[in-house]
């Protein structure tokens, strides 16, 4: 592990809890599309060590800058002094990278790509938008992210990167004028999801991706369970990625 000291680039308030933050990144760290890192403050120290949070990088791999969403928790050690943090302001980041999220890890060709996330557990899969060696690989690729209100939505499709073969759905269950006005799962097991746009979801062609709160993701990966899709195991690829870690 080495911990570098980072400079922040940005912070863009995406909505009343969420924050876009833009660090540098900082000489020989390389990740991959997909992981995610830690990050703390060299001045808030905690019995003589650093508070570390990890939070999935929202910035493609080979990035000039690396790019988290994070959650404001109220409560919480970290987040509150992160959303305080500006232009300039030094990071620690930990270049050792991990995550579950590796395209590379799906069973080779499928034709769809499912991303399920909820809240900023969308992060990797803006970063996913971002990198080209992924997106051309699929005929379409779908972005299905769950919320309570739009305003916690909006800010994905201004940091997607557009695609033809790009579709975002929003399933929004507290406010009026969503297409899917349900939580994921339900969207999923009603079929609403595959009606709106138009694809089945099959293991022999569709491949999927989840990251979101837990109920969320163990109840969509149930779902896709019974339809005959798989996580890697043994060394071998699946049909289906889900990340275990949420913060």
């Amino acid at each position: 592990m080495t911990v570098h000291r980072t400079r922040v680039v940005s912070v863009e308030k995406c909505c009343e809890k969420v924050i876009r933050l833009e660090l540098e990144r900082p000489e020989g760290c390389v990740w991959k599309t997909g992981q995610f890192a830690r990050i703390a403050l060299p001045e808030f120290v905690v019995d003589g060590e650093p508070v570390w949070r990890c939070y999935s990088i929202g910035s493609a791999g080979g990035s000039e800058t690396l790019v988290f969403y994070i959650a404001l928790v109220k409560e919480g050690q970290l987040s509150p002094r992160l959303h305080a943090l500006s232009v300039g302001d030094t990071v620690l980041l930990d270049d050792e990278m991990n995550g579950m999220l590796l395209e590379e890890r799906l069973e080779a060709g499928g034709r769809d790509l499912w991303l399920f996330a909820t809240g900023t557990g969308v992060a990797s899969f803006l970063a996913v938008t971002q990198d080209e060696t992924i997106m051309s690989k699929y005929e379409h690729v779908v972005l299905v992210h769950g919320v309570s209100h739009w305003v916690e939505t909006e800010y994905v499709t201004k940091f997607a990167v557009p695609h033809d073969n790009l579709s975002i759905v929003v399933c929004v269950t507290r406010d009026p004028g969503s297409l899917i006005q349900m939580r994921i799962p339900e969207a999923l097991t009603s079929g609403k999801l595959e009606e709106t746009t138009g694809l089945t979801i099959d293991p022999t062609v569709s491949r999927a991706m989840i990251c979101g709160n837990p109920a969320m993701a163990k109840a969509v990966r149930e779902t896709l369970k019974t339809r005959g899709m798989v996580t890697p195991r043994g060394g071998k690829p699946g049909q289906l990625l889900v990340e275990n870690f949420w913060l």
